[in-house]
């Protein structure tokens, strides 16, 4: 068994047995499927039970609610909007897939290693040893039977040992040393980006062209029309500068915490909370910074925080307060009050910006003149002159990015591959090192460093052979699950 099987069928585990997890659904157009009653799909003679799509629609909301959403709770309309239900039910298709192929394939799932499997478990053993009561009464506690639970642990072995079969796929070592020679053959250079969306706000306006434009009844009402667009991001909300410390309560035991914060309260001051704070808050991200939160507007918080926060009189520390982190002393040393955005206040500088929309002409000059100092520089390496340039006009320099014949181009500035190509076959047929592609709305320049070494010292054999082997093998296996997936037909008994 793999490593990864084992870690992430374990972690499954985990998570359902202590109730990490937990969000209800239900189905509607249910329709029973013989032999399978719980089924709400099939793929091939394989059923995927409304269980496993309960746990894997769990672990998505699980998955969007802390990745996305900061550790929000997803209301249906998030649930819609992210397609949680589709993506589980996809998962779990191309999960049936793969044992349509181990069966297609004739894979073997032995009851010895099935068995093996579940007694590695650390939460079914006692004293290192399987502990049978503990594993029936683990189940039993989960509401899943053995049959059910060893039937889901033999498919993920045959998927198992189907992987397996995909991370096979042969390498030659020689084809190895061919990427090893290609890599070999790389190049420095220096690479500039202009574009024309930088450059533009360069465009001189004067003081009447704005009055002359903002005269006319139809330019002030686009110009307004753009303010009311932005208006939400020109508002100044409502913030608030705060420290806090924190006493976090371990586990149910939150009288020790509570009287920890209690004692504290009667110790700080505003004059010594950042002393305090370091001494003793449990925030790792406050520690030595006085338990600094920095300036935050709402909904950075979580709601019992802030609305203290929101509410405390610049200058004063709160009484604990208490959230799903522990308890807090939470020092407020300054509000900034919600401004408004007005109309008067922007006009002028968004009447500038359209006009300057208007000025392509100014635009393809000032593109050219920067376009060719910037190229004079470089091919001169004059390297002053080009970061002077750079700081004035503000476009994209990366002074080192890479180029090898095996990966193309490595830095900070995206090369695409037929710039790439051109660049190769200049070098090698034309012995050029010096390239400037007009592309659409911007300039590319690169400026090769004429030296590359034959040998490649940092080069891992053994290493490169194992990223290959598994790229090529996920390849594969995608290939085949699709191939699969069109030949398999695939049945949904329930609405979801």
């Amino acid at each position: 068994m793999s490593s990864n099987f084992q870690k992430t069928t374990s972690n499954f585990f985990v998570t359902l047995l202590i109730g990490l997890i937990v969000v209800s659904f239900m189905f509607t157009g249910y329709e029973s499927m013989k032999g399978a009653p719980n089924a709400i799909a099939k793929v091939g003679n394989f059923p995927i039970t409304s269980r496993e799509y309960q746990m894997e629609y769990n672990r998505q909301i699980n998955f969007f609610k802390n990745a996305i959403m900061g550790g929000k709770d997803l209301s249906s309309k998030d649930i819609e909007r992210f397609g949680i239900k589709d993506t589980a039910l996809k998962n779990l298709v191309q999960a049936k897939l793969q044992l349509v192929f181990a069966d297609q394939a004739d894979v073997v799932a032995s009851p010895i290693q099935i068995k093996e499997t579940i007694k590695r478990f650390d939460f079914f053993q006692t004293n290192g040893q399987f502990d049978v009561t503990k594993y029936k009464g683990l189940l039993r506690a989960n509401g899943i039977s053995p049959k059910d639970f060893e039937e889901d642990i033999t498919n993920q072995v045959y998927a198992d040992n189907a992987q397996t079969l995909f991370s096979k796929f042969p390498v030659s070592d020689r084809y190895i040393d061919e990427i090893g020679r290609f890599k070999a053959m790389r190049y420095n250079a220096y690479v500039a980006e202009i574009k024309e969306s930088d450059l533009r706000k360069f465009i001189d306006v004067s003081k009447k062209e704005i009055s002359d434009y903002l005269a006319n009844e139809a330019n002030l009402a686009r110009t307004e029309n753009l303010f009311n667009e932005r208006k939400p991001q020109l508002d100044v909300p409502e913030k608030v500068k705060a420290s806090h410390i924190l006493i976090r309560t371990p586990g149910s035991d939150t009288e020790k915490a509570e009287k920890k914060i209690k004692e504290i309260a009667k110790e700080v001051n505003t004059r010594n909370f950042k002393e305090i704070a370091n001494k003793y808050t449990e925030d790792p991200s406050g520690k030595e910074k006085g338990g600094s939160l920095g300036i935050f507007g709402r909904g950075r918080m979580v709601p019992e925080f802030e609305r203290v926060a929101f509410n405390l009189r610049p200058g004063s520390i709160s009484e604990p307060v208490k959230t799903a982190f522990g308890y807090h002393l939470i020092y407020v040393e300054k509000k900034i009050e919600a401004k408004e955005a007005k109309f008067d206040a922007f006009k002028n500088e968004i009447a500038t910006e359209l006009i300057r929309q208007s000025k392509e002409e100014e635009l393809k000059k000032l593109m050219s003149e920067v376009t060719e100092k910037v190229a004079k520089a470089m091919e001169n390496k004059k390297f002053k002159e080009l970061k002077d340039l750079k700081k004035k006009y503000g476009f994209a320099l990366d002074e080192n990015t890479r180029f090898n014949r095996f990966e193309g181009s490595l830095g900070n500035i995206t090369i695409a591959a037929d710039q790439t190509k051109d660049i190769f076959a200049g070098l090698q047929d034309k012995d050029a090192n010096f390239f400037n592609f007009d592309l659409a709305g911007k300039n590319l320049i690169v400026s090769i460093e004429k030296s590359y070494n034959k040998d490649l010292p940092d080069f891992d054999h053994k290493k490169e052979k194992n990223g290959l082997q598994m790229v090529l093998s996920n390849r594969i296996k995608q290939t085949v699950l699709k191939k699969i997936g069109d030949d398999v037909a695939v049945k949904q008994f329930v609405k979801l």
